[in-house]
């Protein structure tokens, strides 16, 4: 691994943005869950507070957004992480709402004790979907790092890519509403 973060600066454009943020609008939100003892999952408004809806890989209105995910995965895999990663099954659109205050307090996105034989969350990707002038606070962190994750990533459709282990967090926006996308690319399990 020859860094503990990258990003692709402004990769989607304003109008890619707004049109996944209105397409996922469109499909079924449920409250944010967390993962607890790595294996099940509930809702824990102390820990995480926001919707999410969840897009598939076999949705056709998002095909595009999976070739653009996986294109800058294969660039920031090959040049900083080197992480065997072979799939990526859906993607989640949160919305960070500052009525409800929407926030993701520090977590990682491994599921060391997962119920699946073969696979681990290996490269996490956040994308910044919200122009940063429409929310306040909300910022997305890696906590753990030598070096501080650049602030450039809070511009409109940025891709930020760290090892799933490493522990982030979303912190509280406090006026307006943060869309994100989370995305996990999967590999064999880690040993």
């Amino acid at each position: 691994m020859r860094s503990e973060w990258c990003y692709f600066k402004s990769y989607f454009t304003k109008e890619e943005c707004d049109k996944i943020v209105g397409d996922a609008l469109k499909l079924p939100s449920q409250d944010a869950v967390v993962g607890v003892n790595g294996i099940n999952t509930a809702v824990d408004t102390n820990i995480r507070k926001s919707k999410v809806r969840f897009i598939s890989d076999k949705d056709p209105n998002f095909t595009w957004l999976f070739d653009k995910m996986w294109k800058t995965a294969i660039e920031a895999n090959r040049d900083f992480f080197d992480i065997h990663i072979t799939r990526l099954e859906f993607i989640q659109f949160a919305e960070y709402d500052s009525n409800l205050g929407g926030e993701y307090k520090e977590h990682h996105d491994v599921f060391w004790l997962n119920n699946d034989s073969k696979f681990h969350r290996k490269l996490s990707g956040i994308v910044q979907l919200s122009d940063p002038n429409q929310y306040e606070n909300g910022e997305f962190e890696i906590t753990e790092t030598v070096n501080s994750i650049d602030k450039d990533i809070k511009e409109q459709g940025t891709v930020v890519y760290f090892p799933s282990m490493l522990r982030h967090k979303a912190n509280k926006v406090t006026k307006g509403i943060r869309y994100s996308l989370a995305v996990w690319f999967e590999g064999p399990k880690w040993r």
